[in-house]
């Protein structure tokens, strides 16, 4: 749906709700996909939400919360009456509604999950972490035995009728629950009716534990290309499955989280938050940025005579910092998804530091020639010019061998490699820069002042 028209049926329905006509409100929105359904529903204020809320049925407000993203999901949830968010947990995925009891108070959560018809099913995920593949997973409708036929197993399906937009592959459990095999719908059909299930049946199956990581149980369906993927326990038996749809949402997640936190920002901070929120947040790094700027500053400091006898130093010095920075920048992001996609690992290092050396030197040869030869022309001082382009080289060096440490040594610590990397490899690259470019400058100073 396009932004105007959603903004064009928000406005309706708030006015529907403004002027006492609620079937009107209720009727725009429900001939809508329930994803369009979330979209409306976000664009409108909060006591216009709340109108909704008390006028949509159980499964109506279910099928949105289904459609939300996540913080607005746990938001409007902890504003739907307790009774009633019962009925609608029991409207939603499994895994959804464990999400939402994560967020109620232990009290709140309990009274909600007495009253779900749906209680067994959510309970079985509650001791798992939401980030995790267990707070992810659902169950498995249907699974298969290895003795089952071919023709067994289509009448159980059909006996069934489980969900077709979950039902990718079907699971093969043997007779203490433990996951054996795994078979497609595609080969259950074209099989003779009289094949035996552990006949055709691929026991190769990839799966994980309840407590891997969403990010890893992410990059193993996009490797190995998986509409689902099985989750067991320590004795390989069968406890549920994480969907391609959950792992996209988290895919999203993930990204934006890697990309705030390399600006030392929170994923949590939101564009139209409270104000108060976004200073709680960013203030932190903020005051850490003030003072790794007052380091750089003192290093600055070190060389003010220097500046003085040839003012245009200060001039190039930022350029030279910049330069590292931004080409840190790049090292750092491409190591950051490596290691995010599983494609690099520690034991790479020094592979990577001599790679990233190598292009530094290839960069920085062309842009140290071109910072040399914009000095040369613009002060006509062959000495400054020679000075800023070996600086130049050097700094962006710095930038590729920090742009390696410093994400591999996040990830050592058990840290987001993601976290701050950004802040900490820009104090480097400034730092780094300033000492390179001044301490250069001072030990051929005469050679400078001789040359403008």
């Amino acid at each position: 749906m396009e932004e105007v028209q959603v903004h064009e049926l928000a406005r309706n329905i708030a006015r529907a709700l403004r002027e006492g006509k609620p079937s009107e409100a209720v009727q725009a929105l429900e001939g809508l996909h329930p994803a369009d359904q979330a979209t409306v529903f976000r664009e409108l204020d909060r006591a216009e939400q709340d109108l909704l809320i008390n006028l949509l049925s159980p499964d109506e407000l279910g099928a949105i919360l289904e459609y939300m993203p996540e913080d607005d999901r746990l938001e409007v949830a902890g504003r739907i009456e307790l009774g009633t968010l019962s009925r609608v947990l029991d409207e939603v995925d499994s895994d959804v509604a464990a999400d939402v009891l994560h967020e109620l108070s232990p009290t709140e959560a309990e009274q909600v999950l007495g009253q779900m018809k749906e209680r067994a099913e959510v309970e079985r995920l509650l001791p798992y972490a939401d980030t995790s593949a267990g707070g992810l997973m659902m169950p498995v409708p249907i699974v298969l035995r290895p003795w089952m036929t071919a023709e067994d197993a289509i009448n159980l399906l059909r006996r069934e009728k489980p969900d077709t937009d979950i039902v990718y592959y079907l699971f093969v459990v043997d007779e203490n629950d433990r996951l054996v095999g795994v078979v497609s719908l595609r080969q259950l059909v074209i099989a003779d009716p009289d094949t035996l299930i552990g006949q055709i049946m691929d026991p190769q199956v990839i799966h994980v534990g309840p407590d891997t990581d969403q990010e890893e149980v992410a990059r193993l369906m996009e490797h190995y290309d998986l509409l689902a993927l099985p989750v067991v326990d320590r004795d390989r038996r069968l406890l549920g499955m994480v969907l391609i749809e959950d792992v996209v949402d988290v895919i999203e997640e993930e990204a934006t989280e890697d990309m705030f936190r390399m600006v030392g920002l929170s994923e949590e901070e939101r564009a139209l938050g409270p104000v108060s929120e976004s200073v709680r947040l960013r203030l932190p790094w903020l005051i850490v940025n003030l003072y790794t700027a007052f380091l750089a500053g003192w290093v600055v400091s070190l060389f003010e005579e220097s500046i003085a006898k040839v003012a245009i130093l200060a001039a190039i010095m930022p350029v030279i910092s910049g330069q590292g920075g931004n080409d840190g920048i790049q090292t750092i992001t491409v190591i950051i998804r490596s290691l995010a996609l599983g494609e690099i690992g520690v034991q790479d290092v020094f592979r990577l530091l001599r790679k990233q050396i190598l292009i530094a030197l290839a960069n920085g040869v062309v842009i140290g020639g071109l910072t040399g030869l914009t000095v040369a022309l613009w002060k006509g001082n062959v000495a400054l010019a020679v000075v800023a382009a070996v600086a130049m080289v050097l700094n962006m060096v710095v930038a590729g061998i920090f742009g390696v440490i410093i994400p591999v040594a996040l990830k050592l610590l058990r840290r987001d490699p993601a976290q701050a990397s950004g802040v900490i490899l820009t104090t480097f690259t400034d730092v780094c820069g300033f000492f390179i470019f001044l301490g250069l400058a001072t030990l051929l100073l005469n050679w400078i002042e001789a040359s403008g």
